[in-house]
């Protein structure tokens, strides 16, 4: 049952709740990212407070999916200046929790933040070799732009960039 999840906006003093789940969903989804475990368990409060906030004048609207006391997925929209458009990246359920529709209303609010302030369109970067993500964003109207671009430094793998109107 997911009527008991609440999706909502983390906030500044909860960047340590933020570096737990981040931290997992590294550990469980290591190819999923384009950051790894190792160098992010290094992050100190000013960085995982510059996830919720936005960082180097990015602007952040960081949405956590909440049981209970429980954070189990999040997504993160960012808006780089004055860029026309949205990213959406740090995309993560965990795994109990996958295929319940958590995922999507995750990826339904930063879509709202995104139209709240006019964005053109959101875009994405999804691994190559994860069919089952691209599968996802695919049925909630993300499309393939033929973009692709190494999903990291040091990593073999590719990441397809996808995009649609928020």
């Amino acid at each position: 049952m997911t009527d008991d999840v609440r999706i909502r906006l983390a906030t500044h003093g909860e960047w340590g709740r933020l570096r737990d789940l981040r931290l997992r969903s590294l550990a469980d989804s290591p190819d999923a990212f384009g950051s790894t475990l190792e160098h992010e368990r290094g992050y100190g409060e000013t960085s995982w407070v510059g996830w919720i906030e936005g960082w180097e004048g990015a602007r952040h609207a960081l949405f956590v999916a909440e049981r209970g006391a429980d954070w189990i997925g999040m997504a993160v929209g960012s808006r780089a200046g004055d860029e026309p458009d949205a990213h959406l990246y740090g995309m993560w359920v965990d795994p109990p929790w996958r295929a319940r529709g958590i995922g999507a209303r995750l990826v339904d609010r930063v879509l709202g933040w995104a139209r709240s302030w006019g964005a053109g369109s959101v875009i994405l970067a999804v691994t190559e070799t994860n069919a089952g993500a691209a599968a996802f964003y695919g049925h909630l109207g993300f499309v393939d732009t033929g973009d692709r671009h190494r999903l990291r430094e040091g990593s073999d793998l590719t990441a397809r960039v996808m995009r649609r109107a928020p």
